[in-house]
């Protein structure tokens, strides 16, 4: 009867620590900004030759891009966009036209949303690649 008593009051130090430990990691504030796209650089990523069972592939592999964009990021939270007067360099798998969006940035995150030929809006992701503008050379 003793042993499982101690067992209880172990189990339940544990649990008491596993939730200590879940309090004390921050969250991610999530962010409103708003971004202008000044310019826009595509890339062409390296093909592979190989298939995912390891042989080798007949014909042309289609090739991917990446885009990086360097935008002008405002918000109501100069905190968010103080790092180069948020001048920064984005990076992701599309290319956005010279306007002005609405989204989300988490941490490096942004989410972004871009508005359809239909009239709805689709969220797109990228990430923060620099806090500075990039040129072509830089990549």
């Amino acid at each position: 009867m003793k042993l499982s008593t101690r067992a209880s009051a172990v189990f339940a130090l544990l649990t008491l620590w596993s939730l200590v430990l879940a309090a004390a990691v921050p969250a991610k504030p999530k962010v409103d900004i708003t971004l202008t796209v000044n310019d826009g650089i595509g890339k062409n990523l390296p093909q592979d030759s190989l298939s995912r069972t390891g042989g080798s592939m007949n014909g042309a592999l289609v090739g991917q891009q990446v885009f990086y964009l360097n935008v002008t990021v405002h918000s109501d939270s100069a905190e968010a966009v103080a790092k180069n007067n948020g001048q920064w360099c984005i990076k992701g798998d599309a290319l956005l036209s010279s306007l002005t969006y609405h989204g989300t940035l988490s941490g490096n995150d942004l989410e972004i949303e871009v508005p359809q030929p239909n009239g709805k809006m689709k969220k797109m992701s990228f990430v923060v690649y620099d806090h500075k503008w990039r040129k072509l050379s830089d990549l």
